[in-house]
């Protein structure tokens, strides 16, 4: 994960905690908040990933497409 992403969970967790009572933040416990900041993260480095995916398979594609044109254009 990087910091950016564990400094944005952190972030989301605080803003959950906000909506919560202080019996229920309790309740709850830091060890579950600290999970939940784990899930969060994970969950955002699974987009980020998928994305990343994406794109090289985009790049793939067009280096594929680039290679058969220049070999068709070689043959004009």
């Amino acid at each position: 994960m990087t910091m950016k992403q564990t400094q944005h969970a952190l972030k989301v967790v605080e803003a959950f905690k906000a909506k919560l009572s202080e019996e229920q933040c309790a309740t709850v416990g830091e060890a579950h908040f600290d999970e939940l900041s784990l899930l969060i993260e994970s969950a955002m480095s699974t987009a980020v990933l998928d994305e990343m995916e994406k794109a090289a398979d985009q790049v793939d594609a067009l280096a594929h497409r680039l290679r058969h044109f220049a070999e068709h254009y070689d043959q004009l």
